[in-house]
């Protein structure tokens, strides 16, 4: 990353803590969760470039209050209410990575779930498909809720009848719900709200004997390593340039180069494997 000569002549190091959940912690400690694994390896790779001295927090202690205040605080998913947000910017700078709130107006880097889920829909609906559904996460969680936007609203434009059905994909089978997805008719197209999501799918349907794509066209979102392992389409979040900008944009707020709030969205692009027709 470009590194402006006000930074290097710094001689301040700024102490910013990147503040996880208890789920994410979990999370990372699995292959579900390598989507923030990779956020959290390209923060830490570029705080030194930056001058930046880097703690990694459980949200919970932060909260209350065990630890020392820090400069500024980089939070990493979306597991931290409004309130939680507020209480910890009264301590110092936040930007909130993979997490926004409406009329919050608190910094947020975050990928653009709801254009990249209408691009995809919108491409299967251009190339004729109508029978295109939608498994998504809890979406008291903003990035799924986005991406279920972009689902609904490509649907509804085009007069399609959206059809969705959530599964928490940590305490649930997807049995369950892909029978209820396949009770009526077998659906051309399911769009998942993440990859692991999306290879549960795949792994299932194969296992019913189901032909995909040529039965039905199944695509992710995250593009994690497993997709391209998987041959799953999906849509490509740039994840490292997530926490790169969360960095870049922790260090501008912390040397007053640029202080005015804003969300920076980062659009997706689609990846075509053997999971789908188009």
């Amino acid at each position: 990353p470009h590194v402006s000569a006000k930074t290097l002549a710094r001689k301040k190091i700024f102490s910013v803590a990147v503040v996880i959940s208890q789920r994410i912690k979990e999370l990372i400690q699995s292959d579900v969760g390598i989507f923030y694994k990779i956020i959290l390896d390209a923060i830490e790779n570029t705080a030194g470039i930056y001058k930046i001295s880097l703690d990694i927090l459980l949200l919970d202690e932060v909260l209350q209050g065990k630890h020392h205040k820090y400069d500024g605080y980089i939070l990493v998913g979306s597991d931290a209410s409004e309130e939680e947000i507020e209480k910890i910017s009264k301590n110092g700078k936040v930007v909130l990575v993979d997490h926004y709130i409406d009329g919050l107006r608190i910094d947020s880097i975050v990928s653009d779930g709801y254009d990249g889920i209408f691009y995809i829909t919108k491409k299967f609906i251009d190339s004729g498909f109508n029978r295109i559904i939608h498994i998504h996460g809890p979406l008291k969680y903003y990035g799924f809720r986005d991406r279920y936007n972009g689902y609904v609203t490509a649907m509804t434009k085009f007069g399609k009848l959206p059809i969705t059905f959530e599964y928490d994909d940590l305490h649930e089978e997807i049995d369950s719900v892909l029978r209820r997805a396949l009770r009526d008719w077998v659906p051309e197209v399911i769009i998942c709200s993440n990859d692991p999501i999306a290879i549960r799918v795949l792994h299932k349907l194969q296992d019913w004997g189901y032909d995909v794509p040529g039965d039905v066209s199944i695509v992710g979102f995250d593009d994690i390593p497993a997709a391209e392992k998987e041959g799953l389409s999906t849509m490509r979040v740039q994840k490292v340039e997530l926490g790169i900008n969360a960095v870049k944009r922790i260090n501008e707020i912390l040397s007053k180069q640029s202080i005015h709030p804003y969300k920076q969205c980062i659009y997706t692009t689609y990846v075509k494997r053997n999971s789908s027709v188009i």
